[in-house]
């Protein structure tokens, strides 16, 4: 037995055309349910002065040593280098979420020494951006690194 519907060129038109306005709404659709959030309010007037943080991040790559930041669950431990010791330091350890700004956390640490642990009992397990910047001897340092807080 012959199916009697006939598959000719106009129909295969008419598909194309129904298949791709369901591929466009289905796109409109899901990138209107997406967060569309900056990175920060002040985009652009940060990026004028970033040129401080380039800097900054040189004159910690040139320390001896290098910066450690240790993430587990409920901890977070953060170590400078040994070119620290002594030096009355200064700081604050912002860790960037990149998925939703609400969950960005700040802590602040000052004293002469070389190491300092944070408690993390309420952030949220993943991937972080950890930007660490501190100041001693009113010199300023930068260190940026993606952490895994297990």
């Amino acid at each position: 037995m012959a199916s009697k519907f006939k598959f000719n060129w106009g129909t295969g038109i008419a598909i194309f055309y129904i298949s791709f306005v369901v591929a466009v709404l289905s796109f409109v659709f899901w990138t209107t349910g997406n967060n569309r959030e900056l990175v920060t309010e002040n985009y652009y007037a940060e990026e004028l002065v970033y040129q401080k943080i380039i800097d900054s991040k040189n004159r910690a790559n040139s320390l001896e040593g290098k910066v450690k930041i240790d993430a587990k669950k409920g901890v977070i431990n953060v170590m400078l280098p040994e070119g620290m010791n002594n030096k009355l330091v200064n700081g604050e350890l912002f860790l960037f979420r990149q998925d939703d700004k609400h969950k960005d956390t700040k802590f602040r640490f000052e004293g002469e020494k070389t190491d300092f642990t944070f408690n993390s009992d309420k952030i949220v397990l993943g991937r972080w951006k950890a930007k660490l910047s501190w100041v001693a001897e009113g010199v300023d340092y930068y260190f940026e690194d993606n952490i895994w807080i297990k």
